[in-house]
């Protein structure tokens, strides 16, 4: 618990900064047995005033779906007078609707204003409606919470500044600290709400905040050289470790982690550096804070230091930035979305390093998987590209002997495993002939083409979709050449290594990845259907995305036909996935592709 400042021995005005969060929103409507990390830590302590930053959402969605003040308070109340105020399905879909929106923010006020009036409390709230370009958008909180805090600082009299951690993004609270620094001389300090409905707690003292910031601003000038050692915090997200050991060579990379996420992974990417897994309580920034200072006292006296403070918990980067500080090290920050690392004590930053390589993000989260097919695809004959662009202007037309041509496919695969002869056929649609005769040959006749194929096996399985999957490839790759994207790749299969079964999980999907690529930043995995798509369908992207793409991963749902059904299109909304759909495939894809080079362009022209 923070201890109470009393007045007579601290005569200061006292601020409360923080951000607001969903579980302060749904305290407030009802929906929670507490009153809210924002309520709880005022009705601890008492501060003059409270400075609450209020994410205001500022996409298309806030218009079209969420309502007024009045219209919440109607649903609301109808919520309390069904008493379904505790059954989550009907509580989330309602904070889904009107989280982080004008009426969402008037309510709030309102109740904890009357919330502090029952608690007998006198304190002024100051709401601040701020709009970022998303939840996470570093750049727009770090300006939101300097105006907050410039603005406290410019308040008359001697003053002490809480900044609170908890509500809100992980993002939201590193902010804090960031913003922290720019006030060497400002009285400050931090509190967590480490169990909910207990006070909160004081995790830092302002002195020990800024006591080494003048020698890690010195000694971050210098990051280029490297570092003797890396303590990288390590937790379900892999990718900050991985930025973390691309970006500064080291000797020694210490994952600081606890048992249920184990850091062997990251062996195949430090290769000569030597590894070591520091066990902490990830709920107990002291712990963390004591493990990494007594792990640097067996280090050679004048040993330079890199802490990444990226992963684990906002409990882990407490106490590690606050062992940076005591040790002298350089505590820095990966910020994916804009594509920089931040030196927390000197607020200098630089661009992370591109990941080209897509096999790179596979590995990465493939436990117990390899890959079994990792060569690019070889140049793909002339009929063969005129033949896949002929079958895309005739999709529709082809889709209608599907059925047969996966049929043939699944008999020749069973042949092939017996090494039997393969099974001839002659089909004829809309003006083509295909056939496949013995050796393997392969014919295509009409609407303009007569091509012959020698030695063509996987026949029927290429003009039963496999065409699709070779026309997206195709139609990426001048993207690629101009160097929009990296490291093209079709076709990509993952099975079981036998040699790390151990450690493999039977619920990871491990099969045959499309279409991939990336940008340097994101991994982007692409599903081909040339038929319709299913919910099923996108569910599987969507986990694969999640899976090896982790939170930056994107996923690309690219299909010879838009989805029929409304549910097919909801679930694709909902999962964030990009549609690339029939007629509009090309618009879809450049619009994609220039997105991804305009980003480019403006992350190099801010650094």
């Amino acid at each position: 618990m923070v201890p109470a400042l009393r007045s007579e021995e601290f005569p200061m005005k006292k601020f409360l900064l923080t951000w607001y969060g969903l579980t302060d929103f749904r305290a407030s409507l009802g929906f929670e047995n507490t009153i809210g990390p924002i309520a709880g830590a005022l009705e601890a302590e008492d501060y003059c005033e409270v400075v609450i930053l209020c994410y205001t959402r500022t996409d298309y969605e806030t218009d079209k779906h969420a309502g007024s003040q009045g219209d919440l308070a109607e649903k609301l109340a109808l919520i309390h007078g069904s008493n379904q105020q505790h059954e989550y399905s009907v509580t989330s879909e309602f904070v889904s609707k009107f989280a982080n929106t004008p009426a969402a923010h008037e309510h709030y006020a309102r109740w904890l204003k009357d919330k502090l009036q029952t608690l007998g409390k006198r304190t002024d709230i100051s709401l601040k409606s701020e709009k970022l370009r998303e939840l996470n958008d570093s750049e727009g909180i770090y300006a939101c919470a300097m105006r907050a805090l410039d603005s406290v600082a410019k308040t008359a009299g001697d003053k002490l500044v809480t900044l609170y951690l908890s509500p809100g993004t992980p993002v939201m609270a590193f902010i804090w600290a960031l913003t922290a620094l720019a006030h060497p001389s400002l009285k400050k300090r931090l509190i967590v709400s480490p169990v909910i409905g207990k006070p909160p707690e004081a995790i830092s003292l302002p002195a020990e905040w800024l006591e080494r910031h003048g020698v890690s601003q010195s000694a971050a000038r210098n990051t280029h050289d490297g570092f003797d050692v890396t303590f990288h915090l390590f937790g379900e997200q892999r990718m900050p470790s991985l930025l973390g050991i691309r970006q500064f060579a080291s000797s020694q990379h210490v994952f600081v982690n606890s048992k249920d996420f184990p850091a062997a992974c990251m062996r195949a990417f430090i290769h000569d550096a030597n590894f070591a897994e520091l066990a902490v309580d990830p709920w107990d920034a002291h712990d963390v804070q004591e493990k990494i200072i007594g792990h640097a006292r067996t280090l050679p006296a004048g040993a330079r230091i890199g802490v990444n403070l990226t992963g684990g918990t906002k409990l882990m980067f407490a106490g590690a930035l606050s062992a940076a500080r005591a040790l002298g090290a350089i505590p820095f920050y990966f910020d994916s979305r804009n594509q920089r690392v931040t030196y927390v004590d000197s607020l200098r930053h630089e661009t992370i390093r591109p990941i080209d390589s897509v096999e790179t993000f596979l590995l990465l989260n493939a436990d117990g998987l390899k890959l079994s097919s990792v060569a690019p695809l070889r140049e793909l004959s002339s009929d063969r590209r005129r033949l896949t662009e002929k079958l895309w202007k005739h999709r529709s037309a082809l889709s209608k002997d599907y059925k047969q041509l996966c049929s043939y496919s699944s008999q020749h695969e069973r042949e092939q495993q017996r090494n039997a002869p393969l099974t001839p056929f002659v089909i004829e649609n809309s003006g083509f002939v295909f056939s496949f005769a013995k050796g393997n040959v392969a014919s295509v006749v009409g609407n303009g083409l007569d091509l012959r194929f020698n030695d063509w096996a996987d026949f029927p399985k290429y003009l039963s979709g496999g065409w699709f999957e070779e026309y997206v490839y195709l139609r990426c790759k001048p993207y690629e050449d101009s160097g929009i994207i990296k490291d093209l790749r079709i076709n990509l299969t993952l099975q079981l290594n036998r040699s790390s079964a151990k450690s493999f999980n039977d619920n990871v999907p491990h099969n045959e990845l499309d279409v991939t690529f990336t940008d340097g930043r994101s991994l982007y995995i692409v599903e081909c259907k040339a038929g319709y798509v299913s919910q099923e369908q996108v569910m599987k992207l969507q986990n694969l995305v999640r899976y090896y793409g982790g939170v930056e991963g994107r996923g690309i749902i690219a299909c010879c036909f838009p989805p029929r059904s409304e549910s097919v299109r909801k679930k694709i909304d909902d999962a964030r996935l990009t549609p690339w759909c029939g007629d509009t495939f090309s618009a879809q894809l450049d619009a994609l592709m220039t997105a991804i080079a305009q980003r480019t362009k403006s992350m190099r022209a801010s650094v």
